[in-house]
């Protein structure tokens, strides 16, 4: 199926890859079928593109890129409207507002999509929490998260090392497990918030 998109003219995309929001997005009711398209330059981004209309084309990405603590209550609902059958079924994706100023980079964590990447159905709610507004600056909150980073990656580094263990014995022990790809994660969370 081919598709006309704001940033990357008429595009073939793959129809069984298109999520259906059955109430739209909050102010684009009337548009419905949507993909995702990944980000350029940074993989915590992507574009969410309409399938029906080339200009409308939002930032997005999970809350939990940034905001570590980020939970929502899924009602009932919205389970039932969405298929949802188990906990990973759900991917949780928030707008992004990216103004003049790219510092001020805000996403709007109390109108969340939660999307069930199994049925590929998708729903924009708002959340009552006042911890979460719809201008959530993200790099005050990887600032205020450095900390906690920075405390996991050593934690990660040093967890369980013994200084009687040879050197070469305790760099085997880091990367064994599985612990690589966590720690990667959050050295480019950190040098991210370095480059700021």
């Amino acid at each position: 199926m081919m598709i006309k998109t704001k940033f990357w003219g008429e595009v073939e995309i793959n129809e069984e890859k298109i999520i259906t929001l059955a109430d739209g997005l909050i102010g684009f009711e009337e548009y419905k079928k949507y993909v995702m398209f990944p980000h350029e330059k940074d993989a915590n981004f992507q574009w969410l593109q309409s399938a029906e209309t080339p200009f409308l084309c939002f930032l997005i990405t999970t809350p939990l890129s940034f905001m570590f603590d980020y939970s929502i209550e899924i009602t009932d609902n919205t389970v039932e409207k969405l298929k949802i059958t188990a906990p990973e079924d759900v991917a949780i994706y928030c707008l992004v507002t990216v103004p003049e100023d790219p510092l001020k980079i805000s996403a709007n964590l109390a109108g969340p999509l939660i999307i069930n990447a199994n049925e590929l159905s998708g729903e924009q709610v708002v959340i009552m929490d006042p911890k979460y507004s719809i201008k959530h600056y993200i790099l005050d909150e990887l600032r205020t998260n450095a900390p906690m980073l920075i405390e996991n990656i050593s934690n990660t580094l040093m967890g369980g090392m013994n200084v009687e263990t040879p050197a070469a014995k305790q760099e085997e022990s880091i990367f064994a497990g599985g612990a690589l790809p966590d720690l990667e994660e959050a050295m480019k969370v950190c040098n991210s918030l370095i480059n700021q």
